[in-house]
């Protein structure tokens, strides 16, 4: 999953917690005296496919650290204890740590220090030039690769020649620089000499541009989805070889959809306006026409600039006050509206029945994402080992500064199910890590 660089945040944050990262190795506690047994399965060599939450994307960004606390790298650290073997990753050099450039926090923000306090981190890895579309290339990697998590890659993609050219994806044009006409299911293919054990996370992709454009930007369509998937999991399963499918979370529960929100919207412009009657609903185009924003509309922490100017007339048409009046309604790029969040969550359903399906007649594990990320949602969150996460944005620990990816606590949350799915599947007995031990939200002082 990839969004635009352009973040800016309209909130207060009361609390920031930042853990300390730990090595990969960091047994859960409450696996003591576990007899690490491969089970079925063979984890000498891995290789993870996927995209942007495979490649360890945080943060708006791709940088060193993300990367080394991926979710294939705390995995390749725990199969050690059962025989796996070293796991190579495209990381940046510490030179060049901060890969594209991401986004950091320096202080608690206010509305007063707001602008000041979330700052980009310029990129460390580009080497000069840009795609076609505007993004800096980047440093080569060309070598033998285990993670092949390419950011922002969708199913669609996989077949598509030139993807890895400069008029396609710089992450995956950094694998694919001198052969730019391989296609990311070739590219795979190339890695697989010797894998034994494989992850697949793909999909997201194919319905999050969808969701981050208000519902714009089309989502692939079941057929092609269908096509694409089978190819791969074809590839990934040649000779028999065992792995684990995960499925695609539901998107609007994270916090890049949740903590911006309409009655937050509206509590700002009654108090700045002071109307005689208070305002309750904004207007909103729609694919269906102007109408007023009702429940399960949905704003987007992308936008929070353009949501400060509502009530404006200088905004939008000029044509009465911005988002207040059907001569000046917020664009329909501006809201998910509720159509538009029950046709995403039923196409969602479909990939991930497409994948399941699959999955299961190829005998792998499969992992349901909202089985953990569902619950970070309840009014209590996730508890584990004395330590409460939930999807609040910064405070809940999980996700990262973008409000969609996640932080080192939330892969090691989400390699925990994936370990559970494969210990359940093929009679592993495979420690999990500690999440307590990765760092959640951070802040970086000046």
């Amino acid at each position: 999953m990839q969004v635009d660089k352009r973040f800016r945040w309209w909130l207060i944050i009361a609390t920031l917690v930042g853990m300390a990262a730990c090595n990969n190795n960091d047994i859960d506690p409450n696996a003591a005296g576990l007899v690490p047994l491969k089970g079925t399965a063979d984890f000498t060599k891995y290789v993870a496919v996927g995209n942007s939450l495979t490649a360890g994307y945080a943060d708006n960004g791709l940088y060193r650290e993300g990367q080394l606390k991926s979710y294939p790298n705390i995995l390749a650290g725990q199969f050690k204890t059962v025989g796996g073997g070293d796991f190579i990753q495209p990381l940046f050099t510490e030179v060049q740590a901060n890969g594209s450039g991401y986004v950091r926090l320096i202080r608690v923000p206010t509305p007063a220090t707001l602008a000041t306090s979330i700052v980009a981190v310029a990129p460390g890895a580009a080497r000069g030039g840009t795609t076609t579309g505007g993004a800096p290339l980047l440093t080569p990697f060309t070598s033998a690769n285990q993670n092949l998590g390419v950011p922002g890659i969708r199913m669609s993609d996989i077949q598509t020649p030139g993807y890895g050219s400069t008029q396609g994806n710089p992450y995956f044009e950094r694998f694919v620089s001198t052969a730019p006409a391989t296609t990311y299911l070739q590219y795979v293919g190339n890695n697989l000499n010797g894998a034994t054990f494989f992850s697949c996370w793909l999909g997201n992709n194919d319905a999050l541009g969808y969701a981050v454009s208000g519902g714009v930007s089309p989502m692939t369509e079941t057929a092609p989805f269908t096509t694409n998937f089978t190819a791969m999991i074809n590839k990934l399963t040649e000779n028999n070889r065992k792995g684990v499918v995960i499925g695609i979370p539901n998107i609007t529960t994270a916090p890049f959809f949740t903590t911006y929100t309409i009655p937050l919207v509206l509590t700002t412009v009654n108090a700045v306006v002071k109307p005689a009657t208070p305002i309750t609903a904004l207007v909103v185009q729609t694919p269906g026409g102007i109408r007023a924003t009702q429940t399960g509309d949905l704003l987007m922490l992308a936008n929070v600039l353009e949501y400060a100017k509502i009530g404006s007339t200088t905004a939008g048409t000029r044509q009465g006050p911005y988002g207040l009046s059907a001569l000046n309604p917020l664009p329909t790029q501006l809201v998910l509206d509720a159509g538009e969040v029950t046709a995403l969550n039923a196409r969602i359903a479909e990939y991930n029945s497409i994948m399941k399906a699959q999955a299961d007649v190829k005998g792998l594990v499969y992992i349901d994402p909202n089985t953990i990320l569902g619950q970070l949602t309840s009014a209590t969150g996730l508890v584990q080992n004395g330590i409460t996460y939930s999807s609040t944005f910064v405070q809940g620990g999980v996700y990262s500064l973008d409000g969609l990816h996640l932080t080192p606590a939330g892969y090691a949350l989400m390699s925990n199910e994936i370990i559970k799915g494969i210990n359940s599947k093929y009679g592993s007995t495979i420690p999990q890590v500690n999440p307590a031990a990765y760092r959640r939200v951070l802040l970086q002082q000046e």
